[in-house]
Parts: C-alpha cells; sequence; structure tokens
C-alpha cells in the first residue's frame, strides 16, 4: 500500500472511526452490536428488542400514517392501546377537530374516560415482519450494466416482487401495507409490513403554550423547556383486528406496551431510541455539500422565511388566523429553521474537505486494485450530475417550497388533470372530475385566509422571476412581470382580481362548469400550469439524467465502500424504516467557553416566561404550580425540581419526533422530539462531540397530565415503575 494512499485513508477513515455511538440501526442488525449496548448499560437483549416469533420491544413502537405515507414515531404505553408521541406530531390532527368555540388546540383537551377520546384522521402502522428480497429485486441484473436497463428491470421485479407479497398475505393484505425499503442506495432491499390501525382517537394534549412553548426561538436550540408531547389511542374491532371507526370498537390490545419509569435519568445512563427516522445522506459527494451549502438550502430558507413572515403578521393580529394558519407555520418553520441551520454548517471547510478525503481515498482503492471497469466513472458522473443541479434544481425546489405552500396554487395544479380530461372529448371522465373536485372546494379552502395568500402569491412570483433562468418560466408570467416591473405584489393583485381561484364560490361555478377553455383563461391556473408544464416536459429529461447520473453514482460507491472495509459493520443511511439508536445521558460543550448541562428544569420555564407572548406565554395554573413547587411524585428526587427536558448522544433525524427514549431495563424514560442547533447538519455526518437529541422527560408529561390537566384516570392506566 502506498504511503499517499495510506495517507488518504487514514484521514477519511478517522472520520467514520470517531463516531461513538453512531448508527440507526435497522433491527435485522441488532445481534451485531448487542455486546456493546450491553457495554453501556443494557440488560436487555437484542431477541428482547425484536423477535420473530415473541412479543419484543418493536411491538410498542408505532409508526403515524398519513394516506400510506410515514411522519412520526410514537410509542404504547398501555395495555388498552394508549400512546404517545409529539405534540408537533399531533398538531394537525388536533388541530383540524378544533374549533373558536371549542380551541382544544390552546386550551388543551383530556378526555376523563374512553368515551370522551375525540376520532383523528390519521392512521398508526405496526411493524410485524421483516424479509430480505434482495434476490428477487435484483434478479438478472448486474453491478455495472447500463443504468437504463438496469433501472427498468429492477423497478420492474421490484413491482413484481411487492404484489406477490401482497397477494400472499391473502385476506390479511386490507390490513396491511407491504413497503419494500431500498438499503445503502439499491445495494439491499427489505420489505416491511406494517399491520395498519385505522380507528385512532385523541385522549390528550396539553395546552399549545406547554406543548410549544419556546415555538421557533428555541426550535432546535438548548436549552429547552417545552411539554412536546400529545396522547392517543387505537381502537380495534372484536378481534383486535384493524377497523374502520366505529362506536363498537374497542381499544387495541398490544402484544407489548412500555412501562413508565419515575426513576429519572442522571448523566452517563444508557439511554436508546427506536422509531422512524427519515432520511439521511451520509455520502453525500463533497460538490453536493457545495451545492446544498451555497445554494439550493439558502435559497429553501429565504423562500419559507418570506412567506412565514406573511403567516406572522396576521397570526399576530387575529387569533382566529392563529388557528387557522398554526399548523402551516409550524410545518414551514420547523424546515426552516433546519436548513437554515444546515447551509452555516455545511458552508464549513471541514466538511467538504472530508468528503474530498473519503473520495480521494476511494480512486486510490479503486486504482490500486484495478477496479476502474467497475468503479472508474463514479466521480465524474457525481461531477457531471452536480453541475447540472446548480442550473436547474432550484425549479423543483420552488414548487415543492412554493406553489405548494399556497392555497390557491396547489388546487390550480390540482386542477391540471382535470383540464387534461376534459380536453378529451371521447368520454365524460372529465366532468366527473370537475364535479368531484367542486364538491371539495369548501374542504380545500378551509384554512384560506386572502389577505394571507394574495400576499403568499406575491412572494411566490418574486422568487420565481428574481431567482431562475427565466427562460424556463412560463410565458403569461414573464408577460405580467414586463408589466408591472418588480411590483410583485402588483402583479399578484391582478391575478388575484381575475382569477376563480382565489374564491371558492367562484372556483365552484368555474369547476362546475367543466369547461376546459374558461379553465385554460384562469390567469392562476395558467401560470402553475405553465410552470409545471415546463417541468414535466422541458425540464423532464435533464432531471432524469441527473437524477440517473446520482443513482448509479451513489449505489456503486457504497457498494465500493464495503468492499473497501469489509469487515467494518455500519448502520445504513436512514429510509423511513424502524431503527435503533442507542447511548447515553451527556451534556456537551456547544463552544469555546459553553458547556450545556444534561436536563432543564422548571426553573427555566420561570426564567423565560412572558405572559402573552406569542411564544412564550404559558398557563396561569402551571405558573402557580411551579411557584408553590407543587411536583408531587414527580419531583427528581436529588434536586427537588421538577425536570423538564434531558439531552443524550442518541443518533436521530426527521421522522423520529415521538419516538420513546428507552433505559436499559426497556422503561420509558422520555420522548424525543428535537435535535440540537450545534449538530444540524447531522444527516449528512455523525458529530459524537456535538450531536445530542432533546427529549422531554417523562416525569414532566406526568405532570402536566396529572397536575395541571387533573387527568389522574389516564396516569393510572400506565405501568408505572418507582
Amino acid at each position: 500500500m502506498s504511503k499517499k494512499f495510506l495517507s488518504l485513508l487514514l484521514a477519511a477513515t478517522s472520520f467514520l472511526s470517531l463516531r461513538a455511538d453512531e448508527g440507526m440501526w435497522p433491527l435485522t442488525l441488532l445481534s451485531k452490536i448487542q455486546d456493546k449496548m450491553q457495554a453501556r448499560g443494557m440488560t436487555l437483549s437484542a431477541e428482547d428488542i425484536y423477535s420473530i416469533n415473541n412479543a419484543s420491544t418493536k411491538d410498542a413502537i408505532v409508526r403515524l400514517m398519513q394516506n400510506g405515507r410515514m411522519f412520526c414515531s410514537g410509542e404504547i404505553i398501555s395495555s388498552q392501546g394508549m400512546f404517545l408521541t409529539n405534540h408537533h406530531c399531533g398538531y394537525d390532527a388536533i388541530q383540524s377537530i378544533a374549533t373558536p368555540q371549542d380551541n382544544i388546540l390552546s386550551n388543551g383537551f383530556w378526555a376523563k374516560s374512553q368515551s370522551e377520546e375525540r376520532k383523528v384522521a390519521f392512521q398508526i402502522g405496526l411493524l410485524r415482519k421483516i424479509e430480505d428480497v434482495t434476490s428477487r429485486v435484483l434478479a438478472n441484473t448486474s453491478i455495472n450494466q447500463d443504468e437504463a436497463s438496469r433501472t427498468k428491470a429492477v423497478a420492474e421485479n421490484f413491482k413484481a416482487t411487492q404484489n406477490a407479497l401482497v397477494e400472499a398475505l391473502g385476506d390479511e393484505k386490507k390490513n396491511y401495507v407491504v413497503d419494500i425499503a431500498v438499503f445503502s442506495n439499491g445495494n439491499q432491499y427489505l420489505a416491511m409490513y406494517y399491520e395498519v390501525y385505522r380507528d385512532i382517537r385523541l385522549v390528550g394534549t396539553p395546552p399549545e403554550n406547554v406543548g410549544k412553548f419556546g415555538g421557533e426561538t428555541d426550535n432546535w436550540r438548548w436549552p429547552r423547556h417545552t411539554c412536546d408531547f400529545s396522547m392517543f389511542r387505537v381502537y380495534a374491532g372484536a378481534d383486535n383486528k384493524p377497523a374502520d371507526y366505529s362506536t363498537s370498537n374497542k381499544p387495541f390490545t398490544p402484544k407489548h406496551y412500555l412501562p413508565v419509569s419515575l426513576k429519572g435519568v442522571k448523566e452517563g445512563d444508557f439511554a436508546m431510541t427506536m422509531g422512524y427516522p427519515g432520511r439521511t445522506t451520509r455520502y453525500t459527494y463533497s460538490e453536493g455539500i457545495k451545492y446544498l451549502a451555497g445554494k439550493e438550502r439558502p435559497m429553501r430558507v429565504q423562500l419559507r422565511r418570506d412567506i412565514m413572515d406573511v403567516y406572522e403578521t396576521y397570526m399576530k393580529a387575529d387569533k382566529d388566523v392563529r388557528l387557522m394558519y398554526s399548523a402551516k407555520l409550524a410545518g414551514i418553520g420547523n424546515y426552516w429553521n433546519k436548513f437554515n441551520g444546515e447551509a452555516k454548517e455545511l458552508s464549513k471547510p471541514e466538511i467538504y474537505a472530508r468528503r474530498k478525503a473519503q473520495e480521494r481515498a476511494f480512486e486510490q482503492w479503486v486504482r490500486d486494485n484495478k477496479k476502474e471497469e467497475v468503479y472508474g466513472e463514479v466521480t465524474s458522473l457525481y461531477d457531471r450530475a452536480y453541475e447540472d443541479l446548480n442550473k436547474y434544481g432550484l425549479y423543483s425546489v420552488y414548487l415543492q417550497d412554493g406553489i405548494a405552500n399556497s392555497v390557491p396554487m396547489m388546487n390550480a395544479m390540482q386542477a391540471m388533470r382535470i383540464y387534461t380530461a376534459l380536453l378529451d372529448k371521447t368520454n365524460d371522465k372529465g366532468k366527473a372530475m370537475s364535479a368531484e373536485f367542486a364538491a371539495g372546494i369548501d374542504e380545500n379552502y378551509k384554512e384560506f385566509n386572502s389577505d394571507i395568500e394574495r400576499r403568499v402569491i406575491a412572494v411566490i412570483f418574486r422568487h420565481f422571476l428574481e431567482d431562475l433562468d427565466n427562460k424556463y418560466l412560463p410565458e403569461n408570467l414573464k408577460k405580467l412581470a414586463a408589466k408591472h416591473g418588480k411590483n410583485y405584489q402588483a402583479m399578484a393583485d391582478q391575478v388575484w382580481a381575475k382569477s376563480a381561484f382565489s374564491n371558492p364560490v367562484k372556483l365552484k361555478k368555474l369547476m362546475s362548469s367543466a369547461n376546459a377553455s374558461a379553465l385554460a383563461k384562469d390567469p392562476l391556473f395558467a401560470i402553475v400550469n405553465g410552470y409545471v408544464s415546463i417541468l414535466r416536459k422541458d425540464l423532464a429529461p435533464i432531471t432524469a439524467d441527473i437524477n440517473s447520473r446520482l443513482d448509479r453514482a451513489n449505489r456503486l460507491f457504497l457498494s465500493a465502500q464495503a468492499e473497501m472495509y469489509p469487515e467494518k459493520v455500519t448502520a445504513p443511511d436512514a429510509n423511513a424504516t424502524m431503527r435503533l439508536s442507542y447511548g447515553t445521558i451527556e451534556s456537551y460543550n456547544a463552544k469555546d467557553a459553553v458547556k450545556y448541562n444534561y436536563y432543564t428544569s422548571s426553573r427555566g420555564i420561570m426564567e423565560k416566561y412572558i405572559p402573552g407572548d406569542f411564544e412564550f406565554d404559558a398557563p396561569d395554573a402551571l405558573i402557580e404550580l411551579i411557584k408553590n413547587k407543587d411536583f408531587g411524585q414527580y419531583a427528581d428526587p436529588t434536586t427537588g425540581d421538577l425536570h423538564a427536558c434531558f439531552l443524550s448522544n442518541n443518533d436521530i433525524t426527521g421522522g423520529n419526533s415521538g419516538s420513546p427514549v428507552i433505559n436499559g431495563r426497556g422503561e420509558l424514560i422520555g420522548i424525543a422530539f428535537d435535535g440540537n442547533w450545534e449538530a444540524i447538519a447531522s444527516d449528512f455526518g455523525f458529530m459524537p462531540a456535538l450531536q445530542r437529541t432533546i427529549s422531554v422527560d417523562i416525569r414532566y408529561v406526568l405532570f402536566i397530565i396529572d397536575k395541571l390537566g387533573g387527568a389522574t384516570n389516564i396516569v393510572n392506566e400506565m405501568t408505572l415503575v418507582k
């Protein structure tokens, strides 16, 4: 081995070897890390956590789902199917059943009996089985076969395999979702079987100024004092199987539920999380880091911030508008904050340099091992892909972060399918689709304020015209800009006045007419239709080529890593499947002369409390309880304080929200809800010295339920361990 290669290899692997407890581990790999977890203080075995044939910890972990898509995690904490997740995970569901007359979002809600629990509109999945289907999905393919034919073959095998797995379920298939998850960038495929329960009901939620205390100011920051939880119950049919909502359904009996510890935590204690982390990309190419840091993330941040500014202006002036737009603001704001931090962290030279070191070590290995035929094209594929992404990547970003955050523009985009169907005069499909759309307009415009939406459109127009190459913008938008110059609000006002999408009554009339010509003439529809059509037609070949190059390069690079380090057991990137991470309760040094303690307490709530503030208000009753130190059995035995939140060095990301934090005995000690600002770019690389998971102490949760909410019936349902 050459000295040059050795130095490069050491530089690359040092980045990996320092990662103390890195890893969002698939359950199928737990036996390989059992000894390390037990050395940290775990008394459970891998079989106790994940068993195929027996009840185990994984049976208490829930996957929150909306129309089949995962969005958060949770944990079952009683024999009657009651589960916990974060307040911000239940936020949308709670807001949707809150009204100005019964504002349970602001005031909180506690069911004093099961008959008072309220139906909500999401589902939960319980992981029942994992099956390796790699050989079936990759049948008759080779690693460096041309990408077009390989992609086609894999897609056909994937679909056939998934269909076969679903059909093999027989009568049970109506209750299951079978996801084939892609691991290691297409080098492995695992089928995940989820039994999906559809009857979910709200049990309890704290007032918003408890569950969201600190708002966006505190988001991603430590110290935190947010009691970020909400509670729901799973209901089932008489046979304990999934069933549609019915008053005759019974509380679900789980195979396993988590006992709840009142013992608290101290620094150095073992802690693990189990849940559904969404996506990490810890092998992002160096030019990808540069693209994200210098262009993609900053543009997302500015567009989201400008929309949020519009929301907040009106929300602060009107409490009904605040209720209406709370979930939207929370949704946009959470990732605005994250993207903002990522842009700053990814700009640090050392991150780019580490990636370059890994890539150079890889290139040297390819040459030394004569692997050019298989892996020689990887870096050139990456370079060309990111060169094009810098030119064309923002168009799809602004669809996701711009058009998708405007009620009228989203409805205009949904009407595109109807317009296409109406052009086909051979059948009445378009008329039926138009009538169906018209019937749903009231629901689509349920959360709609005309002043806000008109100004949001002006923001989106500005970003389109100032940030993108106007060559790929709709002609009618460019003509509008020529008329009004840079007066984007005047542009939006003109479109608003003439578009049916600005008014649900006008839109019902337009859609009821089922007239393709009238729809095409609508100015907002014309702009949205033009933008999306350019994306789908003019830019589609370019985007497909970029994605093809990235997919190939990512797959080959990960395959090479397995060859380069054959003895190393690593956790693959997160991909919305159940993962376990383990570590310890741990403080950290944030920067020079700044050391953070591992827990916060009720004292910090009083220090931050600002009566009537948009973010730091708190209920009078909570303030009185804290002043009187009326903490009951939930006070910490050592300090006498009420502990609020704590830190652990667990490895989590988005999707883990609501995940249980579990001690070495399998007892619930907290609920994970955030990461810390100093490690906000951790999706791109684990940061052992800085990365922390922020969790609400389960004793603070119980205190809020019991002492603030008076819902002792809920506490009594749990198994408390003292």
